[in-house]
């Protein structure tokens, strides 16, 4: 029997969501500094903090929300939860990612801005949310 009865029923990849958030959040607060404290001729784009600061937002609001269904995923229906819980994280690396390197780099994949990803991180974001939803609806929580 493990010294951690919770953990060793963690599956891998409700875990590494886990990890995936609070390792989020921690870079969340590391940006959120940043986006505080950067002088405003650092940004690379004319409105950059604003567009860091929301990346941090979302980033921050998803990593909670990341952590509250890692945590709950033994509650809710184990293929719909693990899926939510991947698409989350891949939306947070699509949308997030692309509006801080946006905002400090005006970063381009040829002539074509980085952030032109974003929408697609936020649709996976959307689809997570429904996955999560729907993650509850097929499973009753115990009494």
């Amino acid at each position: 029997m493990s010294a951690n009865p919770v953990r060793s029923n963690m599956p891998d990849l409700i875990r590494g969501s886990f990890v995936f958030a609070t390792l989020s959040a921690a870079a969340g607060v590391m940006l959120g500094a940043l986006s505080a404290h950067l002088p405003d001729r650092l940004f690379a784009v004319p409105n950059g903090r604003d567009m860091l600061h929301s990346a941090v937002e979302i980033q921050m609001w998803h990593a909670l929300g990341l952590c509250i269904l890692s945590l709950n995923a033994a509650r809710l229906s184990p293929k719909l939860i693990r899926l939510s819980c991947l698409c989350m994280a891949i939306g947070m690396v699509l949308f997030c990612v692309p509006v801080t390197l946006l905002a400090l780099f005006n970063l381009k994949l040829g002539s074509i801005s980085i952030g032109r990803i974003a929408p697609y991180g936020g649709t996976m974001l959307m689809i997570a949310w429904c996955l999560a939803a729907a993650s509850a609806l097929r499973r009753p929580f115990p009494r």
